[in-house]
């Protein structure tokens, strides 16, 4: 199990690197379907989509978890095409900045390796009481969603 560390804000954050057989071009425009972020979110729906010059700027998205309903956003808060990528994640009580880094792996075969970094964050009391088994179940998952990602980026 990957086990949080706590940056200087005693909040979790989580990293996690994966190679995807990918060209780096086709990595960064996974990157830039929201549905692909939905996925990695554990989101049921995906909504309110909004693209400008071909980057994906930000969507809406609602998830079940145990029986209840999350809503929330997704907002690209930094880009670098074919490079850097900085979603922030809101719902009522949790924030979470996502960093994907890719870098071109120079071999034979189009090879990417996908760096990503999470920063969690609670808002309020009730949110502070499930921040450790919200970060027990990010670090369960978190590998298997970044695999997911490099599966995806090679389709």
């Amino acid at each position: 199990m990957l086990l949080p560390l706590l940056g200087s804000s005693g909040m979790p954050r989580f990293s996690n690197t994966v190679i995807a057989d990918a060209s780096i071009e086709d990595a960064w425009e996974t990157l830039q379907d929201a549905g692909v972020w939905g996925s990695l979110l554990g989101a049921a729906e995906v909504g309110d989509i909004s693209v400008e010059d071909g980057l994906l700027q930000g969507a809406s998205w609602t998830a079940k978890i145990g029986g209840t309903t999350l809503t929330g956003t997704m907002t690209v808060e930094k880009a670098t095409p074919v490079d850097y990528m900085d979603v922030m994640v809101r719902t009522s009580e949790w924030r979470c900045r996502i960093e994907m880094v890719l870098t071109d792996q120079e071999s034979n075969e189009p090879s990417t390796e996908v760096h990503s970094r999470v920063h969690l964050s609670a808002d309020g009391l009730t949110a502070m009481l499930a921040l450790p088994i919200v970060s027990n179940v990010i670090g369960k998952y978190f590998p298997d969603r970044m695999r997911d990602l490099a599966e995806l980026m090679a389709e």
